[in-house]
């Protein structure tokens, strides 16, 4: 993950250079992202060492869009119809309970879903944050960038204090990872905050989340994974969520 963080600055700086530096009036919202960022990856690594990513993943972002739901409607002004609440609830209780049927069945740490709660509450604090801060500086390429080399300064003093080895570990092994990983992932987010100044944030961010959808049809074609009937129940409500999404936009 820290290669992936660390990945971005390079073309966080050629998005400075080819889109501009975001307006000073969302320079609030670009560093308050770039602190819930390093929170959200700390959070989410120490989930990583007491449960299993499939279950980890899964509860952080299922529980995500159930807060930026509340967020948006009570702070933003954001109109949501009955369909795209209801669509959201059903998207994201899909993840949470994928999520904790998968530690029931490894006998995870509880510490794992303390910390993926976390996880959560972070993920819908940034993404709050970035939605309204994209809105205000009109320019999704350069506040993507701002907010990527900011928050990669500040992952660097983390880990330099922290733990400094991994550094050696991302220049021996974590090559690939830091630019193939670090190039897809400053391109998606990018797409997300572009997509934020057209749609309700609520909307954009639980479309995001199922990722998770292809994650699993990708694992059973090529991977051969055995497709469960927790998986088959997790794809029906994902579609049937985005369905109703859909059916109102």
């Amino acid at each position: 993950m820290s290669a992936i963080a660390l990945g971005h600055v390079p073309f966080g700086i050629l998005g400075l250079i080819s889109f501009g530096v975001p307006n000073s009036e969302s320079l609030i919202y670009i560093l308050a992202s770039a602190f819930l960022h390093v929170f959200y990856m700390f959070f989410l690594l120490n989930a990583y060492k007491h449960a299993e990513l499939s279950q980890v993943y899964p509860i952080a972002r299922g529980l995500s869009p159930l807060i930026l739901v509340l967020v948006g409607t009570m702070f933003l002004g954001e109109y949501l119809s009955k369909y795209e609440v209801s669509g959201i609830i059903c998207v994201s209780m899909a993840l949470i309970l994928y999520g904790i049927q998968i530690g029931f069945k490894s006998r995870a740490d509880l510490k794992g879903l303390y910390y993926a709660a976390w996880t959560g509450c972070f993920i819908a604090s940034y993404s709050v944050v970035d939605g309204y801060g994209v809105r205000v500086a009109q320019n999704a390429i350069g506040y993507t960038s701002a907010v990527d080399i900011i928050s990669a300064a500040l992952l660097c003093l983390f880990l330099f204090i922290f733990n400094r080895e991994i550094f050696s570990g991302i220049l021996q092994q974590g090559k690939k990872t830091f630019w193939i990983g670090g190039s897809l992932g400053f391109i998606a987010y990018a797409i997300v905050l572009w997509a934020c100044l057209h749609a309700p944030i609520s909307i954009v961010y639980t479309l995001r989340e199922t990722s998770v959808l292809f994650a699993v049809l990708l694992a059973t074609v090529f991977l051969r994974e055995k497709l469960t009937l927790s998986k088959i129940l997790l794809i029906g409500m994902l579609c049937f969520g985005v369905g109703l999404i859909k059916s109102s936009l």
